[in-house]
Order: structure tokens, then C-alpha cells, then sequence
């Protein structure tokens, strides 16, 4: 049997391999270009596109873009919440909290579909679960010791602490592009209205976590 009527041999199990390593990081190159772009509003069928791979590749990869964007994500998310559990062990709880909202806002601030990816992964997703897990244990470890220093307000919820954190998120993304340094110009009157000695005592009731997080994943 000559070369020409040899039957193609497949390809073995390392050029597979290598050839979905290719894809992959070619997929997160093009998510990271779009998403920065764009915030989160690219397809995945876009992003397969720019990568110049197929959908089925894709999709095969991701089974949509948030979990495309939670890979391209993966790294800065990661050190945001190291920074934020550090804060939250600051000898100081007051200046924890302060510490702990910049390590949560400065990313998104750089990072234009990170916040709506923090807010908008479905919370069944078993990545953005340990994501909310860490930042609520850092919170509630706070609120514990602001309490306890008598330096945060005892009226206050841990769901509080996350709708302030979602409208300071909502603020970078609706005005980050005419002054990116907004939210840091209103953060301290936030964190003044967080201070044990505030003068005037919290209205109604919090919203309780599962409220919370099912308005948090709406939109």
C-alpha cells in the first residue's frame, strides 16, 4: 500500500489535548478582549468567533459565558478575596470595613464586566457559591468585631453590607467611564453611616439572605 491510499490516522491523545489547550486559551484571550470591551454583554458564539474556533468548541469548553467569564475572571477574583480576607482580620474592625469595601471595588473599577459578573452568575453555579461564601464570612467576621470594638453600628445586617456593596457596583458601572475615581469620593460617606455613633437609627427590616441574593442574580 502506497502513501496516497494509506488511511488517515487519527490523531493520538497528546495532539488532542494540545489542540484543546490551544482553544481554551485562545477562547479566554478573545473572552478577556471582549469582556473589558464590552462589559458582559458578548455571546459566547461572539467570543468563538474572535477566537476563531468553532461554537461547538466553545461550547464545549463553557457551557455559557459565565463560565467562560469566571476562567478569564479567575485570577484577579481570586486575589480580591485574599485582600478582603485580610481586611477582614485587621486588628481595627472600622478600618477593615473601609479596607474590605476597597479590595471588593477597586477590581470592578478596573475590570468593567467583573461586577456584573459577581452579581450575575446563577447562584446554583458552584464557583460563584464559594465566591458569596468567602465575602460573607468576611463580613459577618466584621460586623462581629465592629460590635464588639463598639465601632460599627449594631443595627446594621450582613445583607445590608451587600446591598451597599451592589450600589457601589451599580455607581462604577453607570458612571466609572465619565470619573472612574467616583466611588472612592463617596465611600467615606457610606462608611461614615456605618459608624457606631451614626445619629440616626435604621428604619424597617433587612432583607433576609435568600431576598437578597435572588434580586442579586435578577438583573
Amino acid at each position: 500500500m502506497d502513501e496516497s491510499t494509506r488511511p488517515a490516522q487519527p490523531p493520538d491523545g497528546r495532539a488532542r489535548r494540545k489542540d484543546a489547550e490551544r482553544n481554551r486559551s485562545a477562547l479566554i484571550a478573545a473572552g478577556s478582549e471582549l469582556f473589558d470591551a464590552a462589559g458582559l454583554m458578548p455571546t459566547l458564539d461572539d467570543v468563538a468567533r474572535r477566537a476563531g474556533v468553532g461554537v461547538g468548541t466553545a461550547y464545549r469548553h463553557f457551557p455559557n459565558k459565565y463560565a467562560l467569564a469566571q476562567a478569564v475572571f479567575a485570577e484577579t477574583v481570586e486575589t480580591m478575596l485574599e485582600a478582603a480576607e485580610r481586611a477582614a482580620t485587621m486588628e481595627d474592625a472600622a478600618g477593615g470595613l473601609a479596607a474590605f469595601f476597597e479590595a471588593v471595588l477597586e477590581p470592578q473599577a478596573n475590570k468593567r464586566a467583573l461586577g456584573k459578573l459577581l452579581r450575575g452568575v446563577p447562584t446554583e453555579d458552584s464557583g460563584a457559591g464559594d465566591v458569596r461564601a468567602r465575602v460573607e464570612r468576611c463580613i459577618d467576621h466584621l460586623l462581629q468585631r465592629g460590635r464588639e470594638q463598639r465601632v460599627i453600628r449594631a443595627d446594621v445586617a450582613a445583607t445590608d453590607i451587600g446591598v451597599l456593596m451592589s450600589l457601589m457596583a451599580y455607581l462604577i458601572e453607570t458612571f466609572g467611564e465619565a470619573n472612574p475615581r467616583l466611588w472612592r469620593r463617596l465611600l467615606p460617606i457610606l462608611l461614615d453611616g456605618l459608624r457606631a455613633d451614626a445619629p440616626t437609627s435604621l428604619p424597617g427590616q433587612p432583607l433576609n439572605t435568600s431576598a437578597f441574593l435572588s434580586r442579586l442574580t435578577a438583573g
